[in-house]
Order: C-alpha cells, then structure tokens, then sequence
C-alpha cells in the first residue's frame, strides 16, 4: 500500500476516559472536515495507518474528542499520544468558504465523476449567497456552484478537481 501524502489534520495530545477516546489539537479549520465514517492516518513510527472515526466531539475549533475504531482502551490511546494525524488523500479537506482557498482553484482542470472531464476553471465569482466557479468549456462557460456537496475530490499535486454533479448541470 502506498502511503498515502494527505494534508495534516492535528495531533494526539493524550487520552481521554477510559474506552480509548484520544484528546487533539486540530490544525485550523481540520475540524469540519472530520466525520465519522471516514479514516484518519494516525502517523506511528513513520508509518501512516488508516482508523476510522467512530465518534466525534468537537470541544472548540482548535480541539476535539475522537473515538477511533480499534482504539478502544486507555492502554491503546496511550500508545498513539504524540502521533500525528492526517486526512486521507482521497478524501482531501475541500477548501473552507473563504474566497482566498477557492480562488486558487483558477487553471485546475475540473471533471465530473459522470460525465467525464469539463475544462479548466478560469474564474471563482465569491458571491456570498452563491458562490461559483467559471469553467471554460469547448468555447463556452459552464457556471458551477462552489459548494462543498459537489467537490468529491481536489488533487493540488494534479491541480484537478473532480466535481459530483446533479444531472444535467453541465447542459445549461
């Protein structure tokens, strides 16, 4: 298995009770992007190891309470204190909703996971009610909303972006 370069989600600071819940400090805007049902890399030893998030309790933006699967006693939560903790690269943090983040998505080249590659995103309009990226198209522009629900997956060494979009949203 190839270990996987996702971005940095936080750190195990300590354990927390006894069922193996592990204490972290998040890095900025990390923790809305951690859910449950979705693997964290915890770093052990130089290795990235895939757990799954079974519980989630955000404490403030800056730290929360993660109950990893197989994780599940205060012995355990011992043994991973001090590691890192990364996202999947697969399932990459979208950008947050601030303008700056989704700007440096112009030149990506975008795909939908249907239908096939779109062209490359020539601007980002931050409208604060709809925000859209431009996509120059075959000599046309398709608009897209710049929403987290329609990003599946945004490959920064790539620069692509791969979109799920609603059925014929690219025919308008």
């Amino acid at each position: 298995m190839l270990v996987p370069e996702g971005a940095k989600a936080g750190r195990i600071s300590k354990p927390y009770r006894l069922r193996g819940e592990v204490n972290t400090i998040l890095e900025p805007q990390a923790g809305n992007y951690i859910e449950p049902d979705n693997p964290l890399f915890i770093d052990i030893d130089g290795q990235r190891v895939p757990f799954f998030v079974e519980e989630l309790e955000l404490v403030s933006s800056e730290q929360a309470i993660i109950k990893f699967e197989f994780i599940d006693s205060l012995e355990a939560a011992r043994k991973v204190s001090g590691c890192d903790l990364y996202f999947d690269i697969t399932h990459q943090p979208g950008p947050s909703d601030t303008g700056d983040d989704l700007s440096n998505l112009i030149g990506f080249t975008a795909s939908d996971s249907v239908s096939g590659p779109l062209g490359k995103i020539s601007d980002y309009l931050p409208h604060p009610m709809n925000p859209v990226f431009v996509i120059e198209s075959e000599g046309k522009e398709l608009i897209i909303p710049a929403v987290r629900d329609f990003i599946k997956e945004i490959n920064s060494r790539e620069q692509s972006i791969q979109f799920i979009l609603p059925e014929g949203l690219t025919n308008l």
